[in-house]
């Protein structure tokens, strides 16, 4: 594999047939990730992600473009924070411990957002952020 080759832009089925799929430009573009994982490594992303987000999710129809857009989000940061979770112990030295601790703060952020979308999909009203600030 070539560092930072193109990825082609392949869409992923969604197992559930009636959730759109995602393609792994509508990763790319949602958040920042290295292309150099490769196609087939975000693709087995999106479909955990996909797989966890139907799951917290069922029994509710897709159908809005808003709904689709959250739907997308969710899915798209998911993937992000499983990638994040795989490489918290890339690095085993001292300072790549302390980079794994920097990206658990990165893995929860992007799981603050997930949760957000997912509030969004499954709420009828307009659900507020709580913003506190620990003391």
């Amino acid at each position: 594999m070539l560092l930072n080759a193109p990825v082609t832009d392949s869409e992923v089925q969604n197992p559930d047939n009636e959730r759109p799929n995602i393609s792994i430009t509508d990763l790319l573009a949602q958040v920042r990730l290295d292309q150099s994982k490769g196609e087939l490594f975000l693709t087995e992303k999106i479909i955990l992600a996909m797989d966890n987000i139907n799951d917290q999710t069922i029994g509710l129809n897709i159908e809005t473009e808003t709904q689709i857009r959250y739907y997308k989000r969710a899915v798209c940061y998911e993937a992000a924070a499983l990638i994040c979770e795989d490489n918290l112990d890339f690095d085993t030295t001292t300072t790549g411990q302390s980079r794994g601790e920097n990206q658990q703060v990165k893995t929860q952020a992007l799981r603050r957002t997930v949760n957000y979308s997912i509030g969004k999909l499954i709420s009828k009203g307009s659900p507020k952020r709580n913003r506190v600030k620990l003391i």
